[in-house]
């Protein structure tokens, strides 16, 4: 149960940011959306952390959570190279 509480809040951070900056990095006007993104952060994580305790072993909650962190981050990335972000 430690290891999947220290998953749950060490890596649902990383994943709250990642998916929170996508959806900035995909809306056109993320100017106006910055102080909505910074509110809908603590929702994420706690959603995220506690999603990390439906998944059967802290080892897959590890790699679900370093998955979606990878992915999103990765996503924000190759936005960004092809100029379609507009962050």
């Amino acid at each position: 149960m430690l290891a999947r509480s220290l998953a749950a809040v060490l890596l649902s951070f990383p994943a709250t940011v990642a998916l929170v900056g996508l959806c900035l990095a995909l809306l056109p006007e993320a100017s106006n959306l910055t102080m909505p993104a910074l509110l809908m952060v603590f929702p994420v994580w706690v959603g995220l952390a506690t999603a990390s305790y439906v998944l059967p072993t802290a080892r897959a909650a590890s790699l679900a959570l370093c998955g979606l962190t990878g992915l999103g981050f990765g996503l924000i990335a190759l936005l960004k190279f092809f100029g379609l972000a507009s962050v």
